[in-house]
């Protein structure tokens, strides 16, 4: 719980001193794009407006991100008007053939690359959290956009569950 609230009075902290919004286009592994803004609260995502935002850092050679990707597809599909799930690939770069496995391991929310063009908006959210490369790693942000905490290391369904219903503002 510590790191949760260390990391929230952090994240605010850089934002707050630096006074600025942000602003980045991810591309997705299909081509589409995710714009998203970063400001002094949290994230805007154009595309997932009043949705609870995870963004998720993993990697395809991860042994718990791979175990995470069926339960974070059965959260999205369960949660789809209330939660959006942005995963960010952070190790080398995902190809045709990597993609189609973790589609066959139940990913079905956007998964950008961060070889692929995204290399700004992972740079600048590690800056903002102190991210230290570590993963699973997901980010939570409420339908507001408000940042609400992280989580390092394999995410347990239950808890998923409670922080999405805890963060869905009507």
């Amino acid at each position: 719980m510590l790191k949760k609230i260390l990391g929230f009075a952090l994240f605010f902290t850089v934002i707050a001193v630096a006074g600025e919004v942000k602003n980045f286009a991810l591309t997705t592994m299909e081509g589409s794009k995710i714009h998203i803004e970063v400001n002094d609260n949290g994230i805007k995502v154009k595309e997932y407006p009043n949705k609870v935002i995870i963004l998720d850092f993993f990697g395809k050679n991860c042994p718990p991100c791979k175990a995470e990707m069926p339960i974070l597809g059965k959260i999205q599909k369960k949660y789809k008007d209330k939660l959006q799930i942005i995963g960010l690939h952070v190790q080398e770069p995902l190809d045709i053939k990597d993609y189609s496995m973790i589609k066959n391991r139940g990913v079905n929310f956007p998964v950008a690359d961060y070889m692929k063009g995204n290399q700004d908006f992972v740079e600048y959210i590690s800056s903002l959290t102190r991210w230290q490369g570590q993963i699973p790693y997901m980010l939570f942000f409420d339908s507001n956009g408000t940042y609400k905490g992280y989580h390092l290391g394999m995410m347990d369904e239950t808890v998923l569950e409670r922080i999405i219903e805890q963060n869905y503002k009507r």
